[in-house]
């Protein structure tokens, strides 16, 4: 029987995660996201996912790539601390044929981020792509979670994330799942008050200047 470290199953306190305790796929990760970050795409059952090898490769380059065949995620448990849902394709946790699928979404900026993370579980392999770079390459075999700088990757108005996973069943078992959020910080707008404030002030100085002149 498989270990795992999916938040589908009762707990975390079982041999698997003792064994890889550094490892931990879903929890233990709040303090990694800021309080004030923007999430700005998190896996759920609006990605697109299917589990047969896409007919193209720019599937994980191009926007525009027709996914329309492709199913809407299953959704098969929260990620605890992050809006992202553990997901995979329409056979579930369990199948014992969809072992691998590929998944995409699609996130629009009107302003570019000072600054954005990627955090993302696989279980159990995985690679993760920005716009066609490749960001994410986990293949240690196993239940994991990791994380990445991708703010130079970003571009202004549609960015795509797509990701492929594995099951490592021959090893674990069929059991399997992903999740992946990405959150970004952004230069703070000064609050409609404080413009006023700042507007009074101007207007003062102003005035007294011409009564100094």
């Amino acid at each position: 029987m498989k270990r795992t470290l999916l938040a589908v199953l009762p707990s975390f306190s079982n041999a698997r995660a003792i064994s890889y305790g550094a490892a931990l796929f879903l929890g233990l990760l709040g303090s990694a996201t800021s309080s004030s970050a923007t999430v700005l795409t998190a896996t759920n059952s609006s990605w697109k996912i299917t589990a047969s090898a896409p007919s193209a490769s720019d599937w994980n380059s191009n926007a525009a790539f027709d996914d329309s065949a492709w199913q809407s995620a299953t959704e098969l448990a929260s990620w605890p601390g992050y809006a992202a849902k553990v997901i995979w394709s329409s056979g579930g946790q369990y199948s014992t044929t969809e072992t691998q699928v590929w998944a995409r979404a699609i996130f629009n900026l009107g302003t570019l981020p000072l600054s954005a993370f990627l955090n993302n579980g696989f279980d159990d392999d995985g690679d993760i792509f920005i716009n066609g770079v490749q960001v994410v390459s986990d293949h240690n075999g196993y239940a994991s979670n990791s994380f990445a700088d991708i703010t130079s990757y970003l571009t202004l108005g549609n960015n795509l994330i797509a990701f492929t996973a594995t099951d490592n069943y021959p090893v674990w078992g069929y059991n399997h799942g992903a999740a992946v959020q990405v959150d970004a910080t952004f230069a703070q707008v000064p609050e409609p008050a404080t413009l006023a404030l700042l507007g009074l002030g101007l207007a003062g100085l102003g005035l007294m200047r011409r009564r100094t002149a």
